[in-house]
């Protein structure tokens, strides 16, 4: 008994209406459902991601206390840094009593290993000028420069932190055509380059295991997806290769595919599937 909650979470620069595409599709397959789409980070996504985990986590519980009905189950689509902001989020002390409840977490085109041998120059440019331009911690995070010591940094750390163990599915969708997301961080594989680099390459396979591990151990059923869009033209999307990326948001025909060929994943009880 009680009510399914879906959590939407946006990524940088972003806004609440974001994900109100998955949102929609979401609740013509699950209408008894109850949806938030999170507005806690809006303004801020170059703050300090432990910082727009727990605005996340604060916002979830005030959400909670206001159901009309008990929480039975909750899970959570996260986009981009969204998806990173979540697992922020998972970590959080009030979150704790809530993990009985987690039921699915969903990311997209998110990096969760950070930002490291990318192949897009034009990123690597763009996020040296933010840096630069506004001292963002979350984008010094997430390409791991915020400590000299690797082991030391945010998403180190996060890798280390409790959350996705708690659910029963942990979906991970990645496209090789993103270039703000690279495929193997938003899928949680180890890249190939890591193993040539001396300096950070034992960072990067540690991070891989600590957060496959314990899903493993908990026998979590973990889902990867490769994503790939009819890219029309070349245009300046195209050519920085923020296309895929954004499309993971805006494909109407990707979204409604996506998540009704596995709403499986998102059902309680898979007999309420027809």
């Amino acid at each position: 008994e009680g009510q399914h909650l879906f959590v939407f979470v946006h990524g940088f620069q972003g806004n609440q209406y974001d994900l109100r595409m998955i949102k929609n599709t979401l609740a013509d397959i699950f209408p008894e459902a109850d949806f938030l789409l999170s507005a806690s980070n809006e303004n801020d996504t170059y703050s300090d991601i432990g910082s727009l985990g727990d605005k996340l986590a604060r916002e979830v519980d005030s959400h909670i206390s206001q159901m009309m009905m008990p929480l039975s189950r909750l899970s959570f689509v996260g986009h981009s840094l969204g998806g990173i902001i979540t697992r922020a989020c998972l970590a959080q002390d009030i979150m704790q009593q809530y993990r009985p409840k987690f039921h699915t977490y969903c990311s997209l085109g998110s990096a969760h290993l950070g930002y490291q041998y990318s192949d897009n120059s034009i990123v690597d440019g763009g996020m040296w000028f933010l840096k630069k331009l506004k001292n963002s911690t979350a984008l010094h995070q997430f390409s791991l420069t915020d400590s000299k010591d690797p082991i030391k940094s945010f998403m180190y750390r996060l890798s280390e932190a409790p959350g996705l163990a708690h659910f029963t599915n942990v979906l991970f969708a990645a496209s090789p055509q993103d270039g703000y997301a690279p495929f193997y961080s938003a899928r949680v594989e180890v890249s190939s380059r890591s193993l040539k680099d001396a300096k950070a390459g034992s960072t990067h396979i540690a991070m891989v295991q600590n957060i496959l591990r314990p899903l493993q151990e908990a026998r979590v059923n973990v889902v990867r997806f490769e994503v790939h869009f009819y890219i029309h033209g070349q245009g300046l999307d195209g050519t920085i290769k923020r296309a895929a990326h954004i499309m993971l948001l805006e494909s109407l025909p990707f979204i409604r595919h996506f998540f009704t060929v596995n709403k499986q994943y998102f059902v309680i009880y898979f007999e309420q599937c027809p």
